[in-house]
C-alpha cells in the first residue's frame, strides 16, 4: 500500500492538474459569454432601414431604435411606432429578431438579422395585403 504521504502528494498532484485543465474551459466559456452579449449589444442605437418599395424605387427611409436589451427582448421604436412582442434569436452565427408594430389601423409585424454590421429584415401586414424587404444601417 502507498504510504500516506505519497497519497497526499498524488492528490495534490491530481488536483492541480484539474485545476489547470478547467482554466483554459472556463476563460472559452467567458469569452463565448463574452462575444454573445457584444453581439446582441450590437443591436442597441439608431439604424436607418431603407424600406423602398421595389429595387429600382428612390430610397425611403425610416429610423429604427433599439433602446434597451434584456435576456432575449429588447425596447425601441420603428417607423415612429412602439415595438411590441420582440425577441432576439442569439443561438445562430446571425442575430436574429422579430418584432411587431401597429398605426391606428394596421399591425405590422417585421423580423431579421444582423451580419456584417448591416440590418436585413422584412416587414409584413396582412391587412394591406404587403411585404416588403428592407436594409438597415446603424446611424
Amino acid at each position: 500500500m502507498l504510504s500516506f504521504k505519497i497519497q497526499q502528494a498524488m492528490k495534490r498532484k491530481i488536483g492541480l492538474i484539474i485545476l489547470l485543465l478547467s482554466v483554459p474551459f472556463s476563460v472559452l466559456a467567458q469569452n463565448a459569454t463574452d462575444n454573445e452579449t457584444t453581439k446582441v449589444n450590437r443591436l442597441i442605437g439608431n439604424w436607418t432601414i431603407d424600406l423602398r418599395p421595389a429595387p429600382d424605387a428612390e430610397a425611403y427611409f425610416q429610423t429604427f431604435k433599439v433602446t434597451s436589451i434584456d435576456g432575449n427582448t429588447f425596447n425601441g421604436s420603428f417607423y415612429g411606432s412602439e415595438i411590441k412582442n420582440a425577441l432576439i434569436n442569439n443561438n445562430w452565427p446571425k442575430l436574429y429578431f422579430a418584432f411587431a408594430t401597429s398605426d391606428e389601423s394596421n399591425d405590422y409585424y417585421h423580423s431579421g438579422y444582423m451580419e456584417n454590421g448591416k440590418l436585413y429584415g422584412i416587414s409584413y401586414c396582412p391587412n394591406r395585403e404587403f411585404t416588403a424587404p428592407w436594409i438597415g444601417t446603424k446611424k
